[in-house]
């Protein structure tokens, strides 16, 4: 999605948020499933709580972890024009979204302001993000290895 809007239209994330919805909250746990799922098959069918629970937060949180580094290299030092034009695009979807659902011109004006004194795509803000993103995968997790979770029979 990230590449589609820097290669392409930049409103794109925009307009299509239902994409990243999925990308980012739906896929995450489907791939943490999958991964609890191989990680049972290859241990022929068994799988602890504690090595679901790493598999399932590891991979995830790496992932991520990943992708912040990449993003806050590529709006911070490789394309800092990029940047600059994503957050003119969070503002105008930020007033639209207003506008759509009422607000006066007194909030809109309120809320754009708050959102230029941010800095939303610098480091502070993506590693931010990064801490509470790996707090919702934990928990997912959690959840996920509690359920997938498949004791080997004691003899």
């Amino acid at each position: 999605m990230f590449m589609v809007s820097y290669l392409g239209d930049s409103s794109f994330m925009f307009k299509n948020w239902w994409i990243g919805f999925f990308s980012q909250w739906l896929l995450p746990i489907a791939l943490g499933f999958y991964a609890i799922h191989g990680a049972r098959k290859a241990n022929g069918g068994y799988i602890s709580y504690k090595t679901a629970l790493g598999v399932s937060s590891f991979g995830l949180i790496l992932g991520t972890t990943v992708a912040v580094i990449f993003n806050v290299l590529m709006f911070n030092v490789i394309d800092t024009d990029f940047k600059a034009l994503m957050e003119e695009e969070t503002l105008q979807f930020t007033y639209d979204i207003l506008e759509k659902f009422g607000a006066d011109d007194a909030q809109v004006e309120e809320a754009i302001a708050e959102l230029e004194k941010r800095d939303s795509f610098g480091a502070t803000s993506q590693f931010k993000g990064l801490t509470l993103v790996s707090v919702f995968y934990l928990v997912i997790s959690l959840i996920l290895a509690a359920v997938m979770k498949k004791n080997e029979p004691v003899v």
